[in-house]
């Protein structure tokens, strides 16, 4: 692999683990009531980032779809998304299972739990989760993957060189002293958190759960 074609593809990383920071805290805002620094100090998630790479070397993208880059023969457009989608859930499930264990043997305390929803597999995955992660995935590897990719590689040398030595160098420092913080804490590091129970979006979406009350 070329030298710009990495930096390339570690920019992707970082926009990919920018945008799994909105998510969570998208998510978090309106189903929770708070936005919070997800155990970071900077709003990268960078195991998303790594994430897509990872499925990426291994399936590709729907479009090229490949088994560790060896091309398969598959004609139907359908039959590639399908496939792609069942490798993306499958990641997912598997990720989140290494991932939850990990953290549980190593700093003593569940990151999270799953165990309420249905069809859930050990706490740290579930069927319906992963399917909408796996859908997410999908979509993003087919129609923003390789546009951000070619833009990236659009850049001249020095700067994107310099941007992304210096993005996933930042990203690697947080990714590590958090895990650091987490493992002699035993729990996520918190330092900051917003209140969104007032807002309008969260109120609208909790009036059934007020009325209730």
């Amino acid at each position: 692999m070329e030298a710009k074609s990495l930096f390339a593809l570690l920019m992707v990383l970082a926009v990919v683990s920018f945008m799994g920071f909105v998510v969570e805290n998208v998510w978090l805002a309106a189903t929770k009531g708070y936005m919070d620094n997800r155990n970071a100090f900077f709003p990268f998630l960078m195991g998303y980032g790594i994430a897509i790479l990872l499925i990426h070397i291994i399936v590709g993208t729907p479009k090229k779809l490949w088994l560790f880059g060896k091309v398969l023969a598959i004609k139907s457009m359908v039959a590639r998304k399908i496939l792609f989608l069942l490798v993306a859930i499958l990641c997912v499930c598997v990720g989140e299972i290494i991932l939850g264990t990990l953290v549980e043997k190593f700093c003593h305390f569940s990151w999270w739990d799953y165990s309420r929803l249905p069809l859930h597999i050990t706490k740290y995955t579930s069927i319906p989760t992963s399917i909408a992660f796996g859908l997410l995935i999908s979509v993003f590897m087919e129609y923003c993957f390789e546009p951000l990719y070619w833009f990236f590689m659009e850049w001249k040398e020095p700067m994107l060189s310099v941007w992304a030595i210096f993005i996933t160098a930042l990203m690697t420092w947080d990714f590590v002293y958090h895990g650091i913080k987490m493992y002699q804490q035993h729990g996520i590091v918190k330092r900051w958190r917003i209140d969104t129970t007032s807002w309008r979006v969260y109120r609208r979406l909790h009036e059934v759960d007020v009325v209730t009350e």
